[in-house]
């Protein structure tokens, strides 16, 4: 937080994610800061976001708050994009089971707005984004922060997600923990 570099932060009219997320990791490794943070202007941040996931790089190295996604045809699903086995997809109230006592919980894949250690990205080639023609869980076929997420996989390191800090994207309403209780039928035990 004491480092931060210069860098872009607005949308493009012909926007192509893959070549501006691109474009922000390499921009960050040009730079002398330890931690990217990748956030997106269509989700509603919680004030304690960084306070609470900045001292968890240190340990974790990549890790993020639970995000829940727009509307897809299952409702407002959280971003928690792993393989259909994994257990904690079938209900919010299971997630903390698979937790530690702190609330992180560690699993294959997620969306990219997380924290990143610089020593996460140096081992990961580029280019860091590509897109996979592969269906995940979460309803995507051409999945950008899938195939991201394998390379840092591929390089020895896994996600961790704080359930304690959620982050909602907007719409209409933020898409939260609520939405999708409505949605779903879930309650949070």
């Amino acid at each position: 937080m004491d480092k931060p570099y210069d860098y872009d932060k607005r949308r493009f009219e012909n926007d192509d994610a893959i070549v501006r997320n691109n474009q922000m990791v390499r921009d960050f490794l040009r730079s002398d800061s330890d931690i990217l943070v990748k956030m997106d202007i269509d989700q509603k941040y919680p004030q304690n976001y960084l306070t609470a996931l900045v001292p968890l790089v240190e340990e974790y190295k990549v890790v993020g708050p639970l995000i829940y996604n727009k509307w897809r045809e299952s409702g407002y699903p959280p971003l928690l994009c792993e393989k259909n086995e994994y257990p904690i997809i079938r209900g919010l109230r299971n997630w903390f089971l698979f937790a530690d006592e702190n609330g992180i919980l560690k699993i294959p894949f997620a969306h990219t707005n997380l924290l990143y250690a610089r020593e996460v990205l140096e081992k990961v080639k580029p280019p860091w984004y590509e897109v996979k023609y592969r269906k995940d869980n979460c309803n995507h076929s051409a999945n950008r922060d899938f195939s991201f997420i394998e390379k840092i996989n591929a390089v020895g390191y896994m996600t961790h997600i704080n359930l304690k800090v959620e982050v909602g994207h907007l719409v209409e309403e933020a898409v939260d923990t609520k939405t999708h209780e409505r949605w779903t039928g879930i309650m949070r035990r």
